[in-house]
């Protein structure tokens, strides 16, 4: 992957502008030639490619767009890494997880949220659960990490599955995520949530 060594202002500005245009094309439903255009556009964009052209090669500016931002992207909505304050707009978070799927009286572990899949531990203050989230393309992963966890753990794991606007599961389907779950020894339930002004947006240089 290569890395860009670029000024902190310069960074900050570019990493704004782009999850402004993400934002607005819906990164997460644009299809994969969608993508590969924008990418052709922000190298065209004198104040993004004109800039990072500078410090790399086009080839090597190609790869950071799609290894470092937007390969952040997704992961910064859900309010889980260094690139949260570019986006935007954002999920509500971990503590809206793990209240859908255990109640009001749960909250998450501070510092337990990470990624791969999206996942931390929940507590009622006497009990810990591993909780883990995504859409329900990423079902499998999720149900093979909360099975994981159930192997070792004296408590039973949950899945949120989630949507947002835009999306929708229907009820066959959300019948059956429960029921393989429950094969599996882990609950699950489903989640749409919708998107807040993010309250840690850095602002530009």
């Amino acid at each position: 992957m290569p890395q860009l060594n670029l000024p902190d202002d310069l960074r900050r500005r570019i990493l704004l502008s782009m999850y402004r245009t993400a934002d607005e094309l819906d990164w997460e439903f644009l299809s994969n030639p969608g993508k590969t255009a924008q990418y052709g556009r922000w190298i065209d964009d004198p104040e993004i490619g004109g800039q990072l052209l500078a410090f790399a090669s086009e080839k090597d500016v190609r790869v950071w767009f799609k290894d470092v931002p937007m390969k952040e992207y997704a992961r910064a909505q859900e309010g889980i890494g260094n690139f949260v304050p570019y986006v935007r707009r954002r999920f509500r978070g971990a503590e809206e997880i793990v209240q859908a799927l255990c109640g009001a009286g749960w909250s998450v572990v501070p510092g337990s949220v990470e990624g791969k899949p999206n996942h931390c531990l929940a507590t009622d203050g006497a009990t810990t659960r591993y909780i883990c989230w995504g859409r329900s393309g990423r079902l499998s992963d999720l149900i093979w990490a909360t099975v994981n966890k159930a192997i070792d753990s004296t408590t039973r794991p949950g899945i949120v599955v989630t949507t947002r606007d835009g999306e929708t599961i229907t009820q066959r389907e959300r019948d059956r995520h429960v029921r393989v779950a429950d094969h599996c020894g882990v609950d699950l339930t489903h989640l749409h949530r919708t998107m807040i002004d993010n309250p840690d947006l850095l602002s530009a240089p």
